[in-house]
C-alpha cells in the first residue's frame, strides 16, 4: 500500500469515526449554516451560492456545495431561512446531503442592543459506494486486480437534525452561540446505535471599527461609503475536536480583504500540534451583488502530501435593497454587504 493510499485511508477513517461537520473558512458568508439566529438578519431577501474545494490534489478531497435563501418578515417579527448542502468525500465514495429550515425571532432588549434567537429543523442523508473502495486483498505483486469485496452498490441512511442559536449585537459589536445536532442523531451505516453525530457547539463574535464614512450620490441613487476594520473569531467544538479561527477583515467601499489563522497553538492532540491553516480572502461588490474568494494554505503535517490547499467561492444577491435601507433598523455589524 503506497503512502498516498495510506493517507487517504487514515483521513477517511477519521472522518467516518468522528463525522465532523463541514468547515467553511468564509464562515461569515454562510450565516444561516453557522447559526440559525442569522436567518433574516439583513432585513432583505438574500440568495447565496457557496462552493468549497478542499485538498484537491489527494484522494481524500472534499467538494462541498451550498445554496441558501433567507428573508425578514415583519409579521413574524423575525426571519426565515432555508439551505441545502451537497458534500462529496473521496471522489464520490461518500456523499452527504442536508436540507434545513430556520426561524429567528428578534427582540430589542435596550436602546443599543438586540438579541435574536433561532431554531432549525433539518433532514440529512448519507450514501456510501462500496464498489469504489480499494482493499488489501485487491492487490497482488502485479498491482490492483479489481474490487473483490462482496458488498457493492450504494448504502443510504437518513436522519433528522435539530439545532438552535442566539446572537446579541449592537451597531459595533456582536456575539453569537449555536448548538447543532442537539438530538445527536444516529449516523452510522451499521446497525448499532453507538456511532452518533456529536453535538457541535460554536461561538462567534467580532467588533466593527469604522475608520471613515462618507456618502456618494448619482442621478439614480445615494449610497454610503465606509472604510472599516473588523476583527472576528470563531471557536467550535465537536466530539474530541475543537478549533479556533482568528481573523481581521477590512471593508473599503466595494472591496473586502481579510486574513485569519485556524488553529490552537498551545494545544496538542496525541503529540500533534494544532495549527491547521492560514486563510486569505478577497471580495468585491456591485450594488446588491457580492462575490468573494478565499484560499486555505495548509500548515499542518498534511501539507507534506501537497494537498493543494482549499478554495472557497461565494456569490450572494440581496433583494429589496432600497426598501431595507429606508428603514430605521439596527443591522448586524459583522462583515457583510448590506450596509
Amino acid at each position: 500500500m503506497n503512502k498516498k493510499l495510506l493517507l487517504y485511508f487514515l483521513l477517511l477513517l477519521a472522518c467516518k469515526s468522528w463525522a465532523q461537520d463541514i468547515q467553511f473558512s468564509q464562515f461569515y458568508a454562510v450565516p444561516v449554516y453557522q447559526n440559525p439566529a442569522f436567518a433574516g438578519s439583513t432585513y432583505m431577501h438574500r440568495i447565496m451560492a457557496h462552493q468549497r474545494l478542499q485538498w484537491m490534489n489527494i484522494d481524500a478531497r472534499y467538494t462541498s456545495s451550498m445554496i441558501a435563501w433567507d428573508g425578514h418578515f415583519e409579521k413574524l417579527r423575525g426571519g426565515v431561512g432555508l439551505y441545502a448542502i451537497h458534500d462529496i468525500q473521496g471522489s464520490g465514495k461518500i456523499v452527504s446531503n442536508e436540507i434545513a429550515g430556520q426561524y429567528a425571532y428578534e427582540l430589542p432588549i435596550s436602546p443599543k442592543y438586540v438579541i435574536r434567537a433561532g431554531a432549525q429543523l433539518g433532514v440529512a442523508w448519507r450514501t456510501v459506494d462500496y464498489s469504489q473502495f480499494r482493499y488489501a486483498q485487491d492487490y497482488t505483486d502485479n498491482g490492483f486486480q479489481g474490487n473483490t469485496y462482496n458488498q457493492t452498490g450504494n448504502n443510504t441512511f437518513y436522519y433528522g437534525d435539530i439545532s438552535s442559536g442566539a446572537v446579541l449585537f449592537s451597531d459595533k459589536i456582536w456575539f453569537g452561540v449555536a448548538s447543532h445536532h442537539m438530538n445527536q442523531p444516529k449516523q452510522t451505516f451499521y446497525s448499532n446505535d453507538k456511532n452518533r453525530l456529536p453535538m457541535k457547539l460554536s461561538f462567534t463574535g467580532g467588533y466593527k471599527h469604522i475608520i471613515r464614512k462618507s456618502s456618494a450620490y448619482s442621478t439614480t441613487y445615494h449610497r454610503e461609503i465606509e472604510y472599516n476594520l473588523i476583527p472576528t473569531f470563531q471557536y467550535k467544538m465537536q466530539g474530541k475536536s475543537d478549533q479556533l479561527d482568528l481573523g481581521l477583515y477590512s471593508q473599503m467601499d466595494r472591496l473586502l480583504i481579510g486574513a485569519w489563522y485556524r488553529g490552537i497553538e498551545l494545544k496538542r492532540y496525541e503529540g500533534i500540534q494544532n495549527n491547521e491553516s492560514a486563510i486569505f480572502l478577497v471580495g468585491m461588490k456591485y450594488r446588491n451583488i457580492s462575490m468573494a474568494y478565499s484560499y486555505d494554505l495548509t500548515l499542518s503535517r498534511l501539507s507534506r502530501s501537497r494537498t493543494g490547499g482549499s478554495h472557497e467561492i461565494n456569490f450572494t444577491i440581496y433583494l429589496e435593497r432600497q426598501k431595507a435601507l429606508n428603514k430605521k433598523i439596527r443591522r448586524l455589524p459583522c462583515p457583510d454587504y448590506f450596509d
